[in-house]
């Protein structure tokens, strides 16, 4: 019989649930609509029906489910597995999630921001393979990170660190949601990107950032611009993080990242210029590998570390 554990990335949207083994395959991959406007505890109790489910898979297969892994948007404390506050679910609000799934799966439940988690999916079987220290920055709607030292998720004092998409890159810039003004989450989100698209046109009509990255590869000047003028905002984000963490990678995921090509040269321009000279050199600069796998795989790899049966 195998030992494996459950990985669940539960988001605004969709809720996946998967088993992992001990060397990171994924099996039985289950994504459904989470529902958040249902409320907290009709999306809580569809969370411990599909980690049921995933538990008689199991069985099935022949292996035991050791524990379970649930990466979670928000501010977590994560030693007490509780969702502090989360801006997909309102009324998560000091929600004690690890109590209320360990009560009723009899299993170890161990709770991360997904951000956090989906970086250490992707340093445990993605792009960061065989690498101690590494930034995921996840560019979507938003902008999302994660900081892995040491082979660890860094969470800082209140669990809160990894906020990258809340640096400040312009201070007078555009009113971020956070409160803040200029946020990296303003500029270099698939958001940001349209709200320049939008200011440097006369267009009126909606569009989409997939539309404008199109544009850009059929060479329209003003697209090809404005993905430019992103990548090197984002590059002064990145040029600030090598600075301080020091890390061997940087990895970029998110829906953004089908635009790699259209930004990533004036994000590496902009390093170059910002960040010491040696530290700029030798950090990698690199896509994300597991796309939408990576929160299911970092919430199992996190389980996994808390058993001390890897890593």
């Amino acid at each position: 019989m195998g030992l494996v554990v459950i990985g669940v990335d539960l988001g605004g949207t969709n809720l996946r649930t998967a088993l992992v083994s001990q060397n990171g395959a994924v099996a039985d991959k289950v994504k459904e609509p989470t529902r958040a406007s249902d409320g907290h505890a009709k999306v809580v109790q569809k969370l411990i029906e599909s980690i049921k489910a995933q538990q008689v898979r199991a069985l099935r297969s022949g292996n035991a489910v050791a524990a379970v892994g649930v990466g979670v948007p928000g501010v977590i404390h994560a030693h007490t597995g509780v969702v502090v506050k989360s801006p997909n679910f309102p009324d998560w609000n000091n929600l004690p999630l690890k109590k209320d799934l360990e009560a009723s799966l009899a299993l170890p439940v161990f709770i991360e921001n997904d951000a956090n988690a989906a970086a250490l999916g992707e340093q445990w079987r993605g792009a960061g393979q065989g690498i101690k220290s590494m930034i995921l920055l996840t560019l979507g709607t938003g902008v999302g990170g994660g900081i892995i030292l040491d082979g660890r998720i860094w969470a800082g004092a209140d669990g809160m660190a990894g906020e990258i998409g809340h640096m400040t890159i312009m201070p007078d810039g555009r009113r971020c949601g956070c409160g803040n003004t200029g946020c990296l989450e303003m500029y270099a989100s698939s958001r940001g990107i349209v709200m320049t698209y939008q200011e440097r046109s006369s267009l009126t009509a909606m569009i989409t950032s997939e539309e404008i990255y199109q544009s850009a590869r059929d060479g329209d000047v003003l697209s090809g611009d404005v993905l430019k003028d992103m990548g090197r905002l984002l590059g002064i984000g990145i040029a600030n993080l090598i600075n301080i963490f020091n890390p061997e990678m940087i990895v970029i995921g998110g829906g953004v990242k089908d635009a790699w090509p259209l930004f990533i040269e004036s994000t590496r321009a902009e390093i170059r210029k910002r960040a010491f000279e040696y530290p700029a050199t030798r950090t990698k600069i690199v896509p994300s590998m597991l796309g939408d796998d990576a929160g299911v795989i970092g919430a199992a790899a996190l389980a996994f570390q808390k058993l001390n049966t890897v890593h």
